[in-house]
């Protein structure tokens, strides 16, 4: 079979469906039980709503950047898998670069791929993301309570060691944007400077509910804006 016949096939459609079901079935039903839950441990019902609506609008507008890289990555992947690793876990970013990878490994390109490539493709993607879950599953909470124990008997041990990992995950996620290419740096500049000025704006007029939405926004704004900056540059 040829690599757009397996990408685009109703088996492969049917089997995103089953798991996306699948997957917001769990988010339904611990949304209840957490609910409940609350209740029960006294959490008035109007702050809890307030949660949710926040919760909600938090998800909900992020997810319209991600529509536009679920557009790109359809266009070299298919619809239904990238349609599945977006909604489920994954990242643009991580999804093409695993694909070019295998490609790459078998010397030939989406052009001239075959089915088997596109298996190859699906484990790529699969098998990184797959380790990190359940690397969790068994010692997040021993690394978690670890952590909590440095900082027992001096706080400021705590405190570096959080410090430190913060630092450590922000470096290795800006550092690449700030060397890359000129639009790139250009991009991740844009979104700072909407976030300084969403912040600015929702704490000098008291719009609350504004704060949260500046992640969607900086989104939004430095993707629009990027086109801009490649045009340029």
């Amino acid at each position: 079979m040829s690599f757009r016949e397996v990408s685009e096939s109703s088996l492969l459609y049917i089997s995103v469906i089953i798991g996306i079901i699948l997957i917001a079935s769990f988010a339904v039903y611990y949304l209840f039980v957490c609910y409940k839950h609350a209740v029960k441990l006294g959490v008035d019902k109007g702050v809890i709503k307030n949660i949710i609506k926040s919760s909600v609008s938090f998800a909900v507008i992020p997810s319209m950047a991600i529509v536009v890289g679920l557009v790109s990555l359809a266009a070299v992947i298919g619809i239904p898998y990238s349609w599945f690793r977006l909604s489920v876990i994954g990242s643009v970013a991580y999804e093409l670069m695993a694909s070019n990878m295998a490609l790459d490994a078998l010397g030939t390109d989406v052009a001239t791929a075959d089915g088997y490539a596109f298996g190859l493709m699906m484990w790529a993607m699969c098998l990184g993301m797959t380790v990190g879950i359940v690397f969790n599953v068994f010692f997040v909470k021993k690394i978690h309570l670890g952590t909590l124990s440095i900082g027992k008997g001096d706080t400021k041990w705590g405190a570096l060691s959080q410090t430190v990992f913060m630092t450590t995950l922000i470096t290795v996620l800006v550092v690449p944007m700030l060397v890359s290419d000129l639009p790139t740096l250009m991009t991740f500049i844009t979104s700072g400077v909407i976030a300084i000025i969403i912040t600015a704006i929702s704490k000098k007029f008291s719009l609350n509910w504004l704060s949260s939405f500046t992640l969607a926004f900086s989104l939004i704004g430095a993707m629009a804006s990027s086109v801009l900056w490649v045009g340029l540059f």
